[in-house]
């Protein structure tokens, strides 16, 4: 019986801020097995393969593919010296048998390399003839920069290799990609770099509405946590990295013009965006070890002072959240709550919403 993939709602970027555009599940798959809605997605299991490739496309990890766990693989292979993924249709002989390799990310990759584990991908000649070839040798190809642009900025000595096996022996050497296909992934990811760095905004210069952000649980992704243990290398410390498509992780920096709203705070879904209050201040922070790059909160930013930095830096975990924004709290003369504003104000916001409310009612 065909298996599908499971849909976590809450995690969803669609679900948790409805006006959000991120299409990087459907933008995957290529069977065109995915419906879009503000409500978060559908699955169409007549036209779906189970390939894998919508749970390797999402940064927040709402989708999960029963035949693809990566932690579980993970805990299988890690503690050997070199192992070998083949493609199920490929027919290939490999340690690990994956849907599709399109579907191994960069940061399985990448941690396995970083351990001393050889990694071998078998079945890749098969692309050209197979069903999830039009898309998983992309994302394949895209992966693979990936885990290379690691090893040059926060990798050493010491990692491993990976390398591409032929169709006719398991030690041919690692081929060359061609870069017209290694930059194919950033069709199907969304959002790339240039995305990531522009707000899109239903309604310029207001609040985004309340009801278009569901509040759930913030959560953590095995994705993430896996690249973390990377960037807390000793040679990782120091390095800078850029934006990746391919790589679930954003430095998110603030400009000059914030209103205080608190949208993204309340549409981040991995708790990356912060907030602190006390009895005199206001402080927004960002963890960027919980960050995945989904960039919802600069989408949601309506004055668009949000933005994600080219180059990051400071890779290490951090003990505590980067402070984007400060205020102190100001006293309403009227009715004496404690209140913030972007702007010195005399009377808090609920006061001068009576004030409204009472012109409206007697002018």
């Amino acid at each position: 019986m065909l298996a599908f993939p499971e849909f976590r709602a809450t995690r969803c970027t669609r679900y948790r801020y409805r006006y959000n555009e991120c299409s990087a599940c459907a933008d995957s798959c290529p069977h065109e097995a995915i419906d879009l809605s503000d409500e978060g997605i559908s699955i169409k299991t007549a036209d779906c393969q189970n390939c894998s490739l919508c749970a390797a496309a999402c940064p927040t990890e709402a989708l999960v593919a029963d035949n693809l766990q990566k932690v579980e693989v993970l805990k299988r292979v890690v503690k050997l010296t070199a192992v070998t993924f083949a493609c199920a249709p490929s027919q290939a002989s490999g340690d690990e048998i994956v849907p599709c390799l399109g579907g191994l990310d960069a940061a399985t990759l990448a941690l396995l390399l970083s351990r001393g584990v050889t990694v071998a991908l078998a079945g890749s000649h098969h692309c050209a003839t197979c069903a999830h070839g039009s898309h998983g040798q992309g994302m394949m190809d895209a992966h693979l920069e990936a885990v290379e642009l690691l090893r040059a900025k926060v990798g050493n000595e010491k990692w491993a290799e990976i390398k591409l096996l032929g169709s006719d022996t398991a030690d041919s050497s690692k081929t060359e990609h061609d870069p017209v296909r290694r930059h194919f992934f950033r069709r199907f990811v969304g959002r790339g770099t240039d995305e990531l760095a522009r707000s899109i905004s239903p309604n310029e210069n207001q609040p985004a509405p309340l009801k278009a952000i569901r509040i759930a649980a913030s959560f953590s992704t095995a994705g993430r946590e896996l690249l973390q243990i990377v960037f807390d290398a000793e040679s990782a410390k120091t390095a800078t990295l850029p934006l990746h498509p391919a790589l679930p992780v954003a430095r998110i920096d603030i400009k000059a013009g914030c209103t205080a709203c608190e949208a993204c705070v309340r549409a981040c879904p991995t708790g990356a965006m912060q907030l602190k209050e006390s009895s005199t201040a206001w402080t927004l922070g960002f963890q960027f070890s919980r960050c995945v790059g989904c960039a919802v909160c600069i989408e949601v930013c309506q004055p668009g002072v949000l933005f994600a930095h080219d180059e990051m830096s400071g890779l290490a975990k951090e003990s505590s959240p980067v402070i984007l924004h400060s205020l102190n709290k100001q006293r309403c003369t009227r009715c004496d709550r404690f209140f913030i504003s972007a702007t010195p104000e005399k009377f808090c916001p609920i006061c001068l919403g009576d004030d409204d409310d009472f012109a409206a009612i007697f002018g």
